[in-house]
């Protein structure tokens, strides 16, 4: 199955410095509305830092017999001094680890709020073209990968870039000539770390499209389980998310392959710097130019800084890991949907019943330019008036009823509604006063009640059994232990295909439009329960605007004008008596229809 990119999706080439520059600043401001968590996160670093700092230059003081300290008369207090202060210590570390923790929870709690709102403000258009699976990868899965980043990850670097800084400083304060060693490494450590960061990039972006390939994988397949079992796929779609899952498999390999090397060459240059230091030092310590004091205390040092930059070379490996999934998160968010409301938009009037206008109209899908659905269309749909539209399958009839609630804008033409283009109204106003009945409704796995509630939020009770009762669903219901209070499953998969169309009629009565869009609404229904929920429906749309998309010729025979549609143009249109009087589409549609 082929899918399309988002919008804009970048390739898996990696993260350019460009792009680092860009990202990295929006990825650290997510913590700032959490600044108070961080701020004492951060006073308790600054603290427990000191104290590391602070330990060898105890050690060298007591070793040198200054500041009163000698650890042959005064080793017990001397050893529970450092005790104290590594208490201290963990105390500041226990508070630096639970404030910028909850700042990371916080964090990512509110980056999923902003990714979602983001996905729900989308157009149809972008549904088209993302994968629900991806999409859902991107909520967790990323998501989760940046909470540690912007916040955990942040106070790790700063700590160890204060011990680095601070070390070196003291280190020094101890000897210049020991310090210029240690430093010599610095450009080949720069250098690496630059060219083993772009690849750390780019491998981090290639694992996470692949997880989230897996993800799609997963949700198409546990979505439609029934169709798996029913044509005995299960082996298959296994092998499927075998595949995607090894796939992400090599990629992480791959990743941590390209981690193991640029960490352990750097470690490696550290120390192998303080073993010079070392056998330098052991030098200066022999020509009376260093205390053996002054060479412990910096050989601490060195240890000191050398484990600093291995953590800050780690956590620049997960900064540079959250960054890739961060370009995937800021994709949807920078995503502008091209339905939006204008700045200035038009009001519907409230007293006025709605009236459709079609003027030369011609519609291609986004996922599909090339493809032309709708030619040249034009057609009125009076006030309070019903029209039907009927055709052969690809005609374009859903197309026409996609573009009415400003799904899609067409390419060509101009849709007026209550006299005024679509563009200038606010896409929510509009379909405020619309209900939409498709041949393929989905139902939340919540309640029934609160199901048909999504028509009306505050309805009552005896609305909500009302519109049930119109719907001929009250029966089936009241016959349930739970009623109204009944879940219905994931999907409404405890429900029969009757029972989720009836459910989905009976919240399109409880909105009680101004305009009624049937797209083959009775379609999942029996003779028997058709011709009842019809007689609700032909009350609900007594007076009111209506459309009707249908293939049963029982659905047309009632309206005010039939329009007849073959591949996306109009062809024939009239009443029904009009129509089946003549030749053409829509009698040799009939005749079909009447002899099966």
């Amino acid at each position: 199955m082929r899918y399309h990119r988002l919008p804009n999706h970048p390739d898996n080439s990696g993260i350019t410095a460009a792009k680092v520059k860009a990202l990295a600043p929006r990825l650290l401001k997510l913590a700032l509305p959490h600044k108070r968590d961080l701020g004492i996160g951060l006073a308790a670093l600054l603290v427990a830092s000191g104290i590391n700092l602070l330990f060898p230059y105890l050690i060298r003081q007591a070793l040198n017999g200054e500041l009163g300290l000698n650890l042959m008369n005064d080793l017990g207090r001397f050893s529970l001094l450092l005790i104290a202060l590594f208490l201290v210590q963990a105390c500041m570390f226990y508070v630096r680890h639970l404030s910028f923790a909850t700042a990371g929870y916080k964090v990512v709690a509110d980056l999923r709020e902003t990714l979602y709102r983001a996905m729900m403000s989308q157009d149809v258009a972008f549904f088209d073209r993302s994968r629900v699976g991806d999409l859902m990868s991107r909520l967790s899965n990323d998501t989760q990968l940046m909470q540690n980043a912007v916040t955990v990850n942040v106070s790790v670097a700063i700590r160890f870039l204060l011990q680095v800084v601070g070390g070196i400083a003291l280190m020094i304060w101890i000897s210049g000539k020991l310090t210029l060693v240690i430093l010599a490494t610095l450009p080949i450590v720069m250098f690496g770390g630059r060219y083993w960061g772009k690849r750390l990039a780019a491998a981090s972006r290639r694992m996470q499209a692949e997880l989230g390939e897996a993800a799609v994988v997963a949700e198409e397949s546990l979505g439609a389980v029934r169709i798996v079992r029913m044509y005995a796929g299960e082996k298959h779609e296994t092998s499927r998310y075998r595949a995607a899952i090894q796939r992400a498999l090599e990629s992480g390999i791959t990743r941590t392959g390209i981690a193991a090397v640029f960490s352990s060459s750097m470690v490696f240059v550290i120390h192998a710097s303080i073993a010079v230091v070392l056998w330098y030092g052991g030098s200066l310590v022999l020509a009376q130019e260093l205390t053996l004091a002054d060479l412990t205390a910096f050989i601490l040092y060195g240890v000191i800084v050398a484990a600093s930059l291995g953590f800050l070379l780690s956590a620049f490996d997960e900064f540079l890991h959250a960054l890739g999934a961060s370009e995937r998160i800021f994709e949807v968010i920078d995503s502008r949907p091209t339905i939006a409301a204008p700045v200035n938009p038009s009001s519907i009037h409230a007293e006025r019943e709605p009236h459709v206008s079609f003027q030369g109209v011609s519609f291609s899908y986004p996922s599909r330019p090339d493809v032309e659905v709708l030619h040249d269309i034009t057609f009125d749909v009076a006030r309070g008036k019903t029209i039907a539209i009927v055709g052969p399958s690809g005609a374009g009839k859903t197309s026409i009823a996609s573009l009415i609630p400003r799904f899609y804008d067409p390419q060509h033409g101009s849709i007026d509604y209550c006299g005024v283009d679509l563009r200038q109204l606010d896409p929510e106003q509009l379909r405020n006063e619309i209900s939409f009945v498709t041949q393929d409704n989905l139902v939340f796995s919540v309640s029934i009640e609160e199901n048909i509630r999504y028509g009306k939020p505050d309805a009552d009770d005896a609305e909500i059994r009302h519109a049930a009762q119109l719907a001929q669903l009250s029966t089936f219901v009241e016959g349930l232990p739970e009623k109204y209070r009944t879940l219905v499953g994931d999907r409404g998969v405890q429900l029969s295909g009757g029972e989720r169309q009836r459910l989905a009629i009976a919240r399109a009565i409880l909105k009680n439009p101004k305009l009624l869009i049937l797209d083959e609404a009775t379609s999942a229904l029996d003779s028997e329960n058709e011709s009842l929920v019809r007689a609700a429906m032909q009350e609900l749309m007594r007076g009111r605007t209506t459309i009707v998309i249908a293939h049963r010729l029982s659905s047309v025979q009632t309206a005010d004008t039939v329009l007849v549609l073959k591949s996306g143009r109009i062809v024939q249109r009239g009443t029904h008596e009009q129509l089946i009087a003549v030749e053409g589409l829509y009698k040799t549609l009939v005749e079909f229809q009447v002899l099966n």
